[in-house]
């Protein structure tokens, strides 16, 4: 969590204020998430499992056979994958957003004709990396590693954004380039052609994201106000 500069030392707009909160916010969400999900998976197998009881009698021993295969994938599979497919978007809504916000802070106290969205990059981390540090002058307090990480945390947020995980249907080429991304991404596999995400892979990318906001908002903060967290 951030620790915020006195308030009478600061501008009201500067963006480490209203992160504060939306961090707060959203590690509230994901434990709410991380608690509810085996409720979730238990109370679909039991109405799931009641449903296919009354039906029993009716089905041949492999028509049962399916079903229960049908039960266990919902449970173990979907249930989860829409869980944490819906936590990765907000972890990255809140970088995405603060970072677009500092930017704009910085730009502005600056006096920067140029802002964020006229950079021209192949993905957002290296827009990031080319505003802050080729037009700002503002090195960005990211490690190799993590900015590797950012990397494929975002590749992975646009496959659950645009496709809801799913590579079935994509050319041989882009789905090498995605299962090789996989590969490289502990806690992340492929099931049926779908990405799936893990609980530890959530709380990795949140404290990816956490840690890498609270250092640039370091850096700001003591850039204007001489503060740090």
């Amino acid at each position: 969590m951030i620790k915020l500069p006195n308030i009478l030392e600061i501008d009201i707009s500067f963006p480490g204020f209203s992160f504060g909160y939306e961090s707060w916010a959203l590690e509230t969400y994901l434990k709410v998430l991380n608690d509810h999900l085996s409720v979730a998976q238990d109370q679909y197998r039991l109405r799931a499992n009641r449903e296919l009881d009354r039906e029993r009698e009716k089905l041949e021993p492999v028509e049962i056979a399916i079903e229960e295969q049908k039960i266990n994938e919902a449970t173990e599979i979907q249930i989860p994958r829409f869980f944490h497919n819906g936590a990765l978007l907000q972890i990255w809504g809140l970088f995405e957003s603060f970072v677009f916000d500092i930017a704009h802070y910085v730009g502005r106290q600056e006096k920067s004709s140029v802002v964020l969205k006229d950079i021209r990059a192949n993905n957002f981390r290296k827009q990031i990396e080319k505003y802050f540090e080729g037009v700002l002058r503002l090195e960005l307090p990211w490690t190799n590693d993590e900015r590797i990480s950012l990397g494929y945390l975002q590749e992975l947020r646009n496959i659950v954004a645009h496709r809801n995980g799913r590579l079935m249907d994509l050319n041989p080429d882009k789905r090498k380039e995605i299962e090789t991304l996989v590969n490289a991404t502990k806690d992340v596999r492929i099931v049926h052609s779908t990405v799936m995400l893990s609980s530890s892979y959530i709380s990795e990318a949140a404290e990816l994201v956490f840690g890498l906001v609270t250092k640039l908002n370091d850096v700001v903060g003591n850039r204007y106000f001489g503060t740090t967290t």
